[in-house]
């Protein structure tokens, strides 16, 4: 087996393996409404969660990815680049696993990226135009979501009011349609999440071939290779499965920032899950975690200032400041520390 090959396993293996924790990590955003306002069992939500996070990225193409895989000027990355850049993604998401809180693995994946990157190529391997983009879009997303929860949550009471529903009534409806918009957020989740994991093994793919990510994909039908999309979208969904095994993210978004009913929760799912997918049409990477957390947060703002755990949400608000620098310095140490090795 040769050096190249080798290379190749490498990458992939830690990909799906940050991949997979990714979907461990964030398989609560589309559920922990739905399991705390008792629309489902922990077990079924998790499952369907899993299975539209496996959907999302074969339906909706790899424009995510592009996007992702054009931060770093692919022509010169190496092996040791991106097992750096997403070894610095994956001891972030670790570490906030056990602190239970719900950050962003695509922050902790593009900071990661960066820090590789400038380690590796230097300020000019950076495609700063680029990275600025990703910047905006995960800077803007969180506003969304605030903005899409109150809104959603605004709409789903004048529903509740205009067709004069009992409360139980109205617990029972809410309830159903929750099943259908946490699906849709781990659709949007796939979709978005996933893509960026394949949009990292391209950049290896087409470093090999001395191309750019986006002329890689051009000359191979304007899409990635089958195993590759096939391989996250399974990682991304094995992962999500998992995730039933841990209740310690779901509790933090299901009863910390605000106090959730069944039209919290639909609220909630549907604001978040309508700005992720708007994201992954236009290409744009975001992350779920921010936006359906931000949407959460919404819901509670439409009652009153006093409906949302401020000291929660700061608490969450200085991990996300955290992450980027983070995961950046990490994986730069790791860069280095790959190199003295191998």
């Amino acid at each position: 087996m040769g050096t190249d090959t080798i290379a190749l396993i490498a990458v992939v293996v830690v990909a799906l393996a940050f991949d997979l924790m990714n979907g461990f990590h964030d398989g609560c955003n589309a559920v922990s409404t739905v399991i705390y306002t008792g629309a489902l069992k922990p077990k079924i939500a998790i499952g369907l969660s899993a299975l539209f996070n496996f959907v999302g990225p074969l339906v909706m193409g790899v424009a995510v990815a592009k996007t992702i895989g054009g931060i770093i000027q692919a022509n010169d990355a190496t092996a040791h680049l991106v097992i750096a850049a997403l070894f610095g993604a994956i001891v972030w998401d670790v570490l906030t696993w056990l602190w239970a809180l719900p950050v962003s693995s695509s922050h902790a994946l593009v900071g990661g990226l960066v820090g590789a990157g400038l380690a590796a190529l230097g300020p000019s391997g950076i495609n700063w135009h680029k990275l600025i983009l990703v910047f905006a879009a995960l800077f803007l997303s969180p506003i969304l979501g605030i903005i899409t929860g109150f809104i959603f949550m605004h709409i789903s009471r004048l529903f509740f009011r205009k067709t004069r529903m009992t409360v139980v009534r109205a617990d029972k409806f809410y309830k159903r349609m929750q099943i259908v918009s946490s699906s849709w957020v781990s659709f949007s989740h796939g979709s978005n999440d996933a893509t960026k994991i394949m949009g990292i093994v391209t950049i290896f793919l087409a470093a090999r071939q001395g191309q750019s990510v986006s002329d890689y994909i051009a000359a191979h039908g304007g899409t990635i290779p089958i195993w590759v999309i096939l391989a996250c979208a399974t990682a991304m969904a094995i992962g999500t499965y998992l995730s039933v095994r841990s209740f310690r993210l779901i509790r933090t978004l299901g009863e910390k920032i605000t106090k959730l009913h069944p039209i919290n929760g639909f609220s909630a799912e549907g604001g978040g899950a309508l700005v992720i997918q708007l994201a992954s049409l236009f290409g744009l990477p975001v992350s779920t975690t921010h936006v359906v957390t931000s949407a959460v947060t919404g819901t509670g703002l439409a009652s009153s200032l006093s409906g949302v755990s401020w000291k929660v949400f700061r608490s969450i608000m200085l991990a996300w400041l955290v992450t980027l620098p983070f995961c950046a310095a990490v994986a730069a140490a790791a860069y280095y520390l790959l190199n003295l090795i191998f």
